[in-house]
């Protein structure tokens, strides 16, 4: 009998997803999205910088992990902060942005878009969220050798949380956050 969840295909995979996280994440816990599409999902809170933000954090798999990352930006687990959301922190740094450069459409020329480097929007339930871009199709390859992890791609989201906070607090600039050459 064929299973429609990569999770019932692969139970191998399955857990080596939950030792990993156990190991390096051991706050996060699995839970399933209750919307009825049977996606499981991480949650728990890291706080990348001590004394910095506290981030609660959802990875929530897409329903053909692995391979669901190939052609898309973000990889097969997403990551949603829950808090902050990015959208707040957006709202927050658009203004210094915009005093900067000028204007909004001066902004989004530099890629800055909502205000923030790395980050895509998709709808998730009834809203429209923003979620920290962990992995480049170009970049990213699927096979046996391969795959994307929720501990993975956790740890490329604090990464990108610790230098979001340093370009927040004026500690990196826009090009070094923006580009990241770092």
């Amino acid at each position: 009998m064929a299973f429609y969840y990569w999770y019932q295909n692969d139970p191998e995979l399955y857990q080596a997803e939950v030792m990993a996280m156990q190991k390096f994440f051991p706050q996060f816990k699995i839970n399933q999205l209750q919307d009825g599409s049977g996606r499981l999902y991480w949650r728990g809170k890291v706080q990348p910088i001590p004394g910095g933000l506290t981030w609660d954090v959802m990875l929530i798999y897409k329903n053909d992990h692995p391979h669901a990352g190939v052609n898309e930006y973000g990889g097969s687990v997403q990551i949603l902060p829950i808090s902050p959301r990015l959208k707040d922190i957006a709202e927050q740094t658009m203004p210094d942005l915009i005093k900067t450069y000028g204007t909004y459409d001066k902004c989004a020329q530099r890629g800055f878009g909502l205000g923030l480097p790395h980050i895509y929007r998709e709808n998730f339930g009834r809203n429209e969220e923003y979620f920290i871009c962990t992995a480049d199709p170009k970049y990213f390859k699927t096979n046996q050798a391969h795959s994307t992890s929720a501990a993975t791609a956790l740890s490329w989201a604090c990464k990108w949380m610790m230098l979001c906070e340093m370009w927040m607090n004026g500690e990196i600039s826009d090009d070094v956050a923006l580009e990241g050459n770092y």
